[in-house]
């Protein structure tokens, strides 16, 4: 049974949701998909994880949450938790992106409806 777990080239595998202990949501906040992740460049713990190292040097300029995990091939909700903890430590900031546009006004549609009239 504990051959399970051998890989004879990469050596033991360690399930993904052993990484956050089991958590599937982060203890801090609820972070969204397309959350915009940036490390902070505060003092770092020596006591972070492989993973939480490669999550904090991808952060150095921001990424969302989508991008780190594809780029360190985890699953998302494991992401997640290690981004929740990050954020409690306060090594990273988590933000909602953006808006790209917003809806226009009523009197911006009213001016664009007599300017379509007009022609």
């Amino acid at each position: 049974m504990q051959d399970q777990w051998l890989d004879e080239e990469a050596g033991p595998i360690v399930p993904a949701y052993a990484l956050t202990r089991g958590r599937v949501r982060p203890s801090s906040q609820e972070i969204d998909l397309v959350a915009i992740v940036t490390a902070t460049g505060g003092p770092t713990p020596v006591s972070l994880g492989p993973e939480q190292w490669m999550i904090l040097s991808l952060c150095a300029r921001a990424a969302s949450l989508a991008d780190i995990a594809a780029a360190i091939d985890l699953p998302l909700g494991v992401v997640r938790v290690l981004v929740g903890d990050l954020h409690e430590q306060g090594l990273v900031q988590v933000r909602p992106p953006a808006n790209v546009a917003r809806f226009p006004t009523p009197g911006i549609l009213t001016e664009v409806i007599s300017g379509l009239r007009a022609l």
